[in-house]
């Protein structure tokens, strides 16, 4: 099957994931336009979020498939395939978000702040040092980036067409989140002798946050959430300031 599942050496993959970056950096910027374009069109808007959240399920049962049916390479494992690493839990929270909005759920920010700061966290530093561990053929390595890319894709129209924004209880939300998430992952990770979240092991990638080995790295890593949390912070405190001088 291997022919079928497109198997490509690393240097290719790498190929493959740069050029799906370009792609989709284009189509998040078409968003950022369709979203501020559409923000007060509700029929547009709910259309559009609908499609969203429908490619993303799409995106993840394809995901699925492939790792089953398509990949004879692949080894699908307990150990690696819960739906359990931070992008993953970004993933569904900004799936969460724009189903909340086609109900103007209460709630929704807390799923937004969360969401916003583990994807511009996690699944941008996934597509700038993308690990390609079990990483083989096409499918792999769109799978991956639709992963990531999606989470940022879900937030960019949420902050355009519905106008969310991060703030900073967002930070200490997040915060807390991620470090009640880590004892419950930690337990799981005990007993299935897993990596999720990579609690035990860091990823294998050239990452400038990663420092140090097991447990310091944890706690590097801990001391600059805040200092992340405050540059993600940026943008809109200065969309606050422009709104307040206009």
């Amino acid at each position: 099957m291997k022919e079928f599942s497109l198997l490509l050496s690393n240097q290719e993959l790498y190929s493959v994931h740069n050029t799906i970056t370009y792609v989709l950096l284009f189509i998040w910027i078409a968003v950022c336009f369709i979203g501020y374009r559409f923000n007060n069109h509700n029929i547009y808007k709910k259309s559009i979020t609908i499609f969203l959240i429908f490619f993303s399920f799409l995106q993840e049962i394809f995901d699925y498939c492939n790792r089953v049916l398509l990949n004879d390479l692949y080894i699908i494992d307990i150990q690696t395939d819960l739906p359990l690493q931070l992008c993953h839990i970004a993933y569904w929270f900004s799936v969460l978000c724009l189903f909340f909005e086609l109900y103007n759920t209460k709630h929704k920010q807390f799923y937004f702040n969360c969401a916003y700061f583990l994807g511009f966290s996690g699944a941008l530093q996934g597509i700038i040092t993308v690990d390609l561990t079990g990483i083989y053929t096409f499918y792999d390595i769109l799978t991956l980036h639709l992963q990531h890319s999606l989470i940022i894709l879900n937030l960019l129209w949420l902050i355009f067409a519905y106008n969310l924004r991060f703030n900073r209880r967002g930070i200490m939300q997040a915060f807390l989140f991620t470090n009640c998430l880590i004892f419950f992952v930690g337990i799981i990770n005990y007993f299935l002798d897993s990596n999720y979240m990579f609690l035990c092991t860091p990823p294998d990638v050239n990452n400038p946050f990663l420092i140090g080995k097991w447990p310091y790295y944890l706690l590097i890593l801990e001391l600059i959430f805040f200092i992340y949390g405050f540059i993600l912070l940026v943008p809109f405190l200065i969309i606050k300031y422009l709104n307040k001088n206009k």
